[in-house]
């Protein structure tokens, strides 16, 4: 009688260590949730610095446009409808610095070939101001003289504008016609469906 108590206490025990055992994995589980979840606030919290750049680089972008246009600005002959802008940041050469695109919009900057596109550095200078632009742009993994070329959309058709050294061209539209090639991955940017911000 005494065996069959003592080997019933050590079943209930094993037993009992057994649902222990499983408790902990569960726990162990829920704790892993909750460091998947700890992950996703870090990403989210990621986006946040994001979108402070972002608010950064809408600030910038404001004073060069103030600056550059102070005089149009001072005379009034830039309406309200033209004070928006697109942009699109992308490093174009390689040097972990993101050139900014931005995309001038309303009938002071925009005709019936497309409008005022600016190319500025990661610090706001002017590189490039092309004319004559339709959203979106293009960027390809191609480069010339250490910058990517890019494909601008002028008056109906697609051209590819190449770095020269100093710059890019300005005037797409008297630059060669783009053909497209396998080996040519596209970035896209400044889409008509981006948002647009005032300045």
């Amino acid at each position: 009688m005494k065996k069959n108590v003592l080997f019933l206490s050590l079943l209930s025990f094993l037993l009992f260590g057994c649902i222990s055992s499983d408790s902990k994995v569960t726990n162990t589980k829920q704790k892993s949730d909750i460091v998947v979840t700890e992950e996703v606030l870090n990403n989210n919290l990621k986006d946040t610095v994001a979108n402070t750049q972002n608010d950064n680089t809408i600030k910038l972008i404001s004073v060069i446009l103030d600056e550059m246009f102070k005089d149009d600005l001072s005379k009034k002959l830039i309406e309200e409808s033209s004070r928006k802008f697109k942009f699109f940041e992308y490093d174009l050469n390689d040097d972990r610095k993101k050139e900014i695109f931005v995309g001038l919009m309303g009938p002071y900057f925009c005709g019936s070939g497309g409008c005022t596109l600016l190319l500025l550095s990661s610090e706001g200078k002017l590189m490039t101001k092309f004319t004559v632009t339709q959203s979106p742009i293009s960027i390809t993994n191609i480069k010339s003289e250490g910058w990517k070329d890019l494909v601008l959309h002028s008056n109906g058709r697609d051209y590819l504008i190449r770095f020269n050294g100093d710059s890019y061209p300005s005037n797409p539209s008297v630059q060669p016609l783009y053909t497209s090639t396998a080996e040519q991955n596209l970035i896209n940017g400044l889409h008509l469906a981006d948002q647009s911000y005032s300045w």
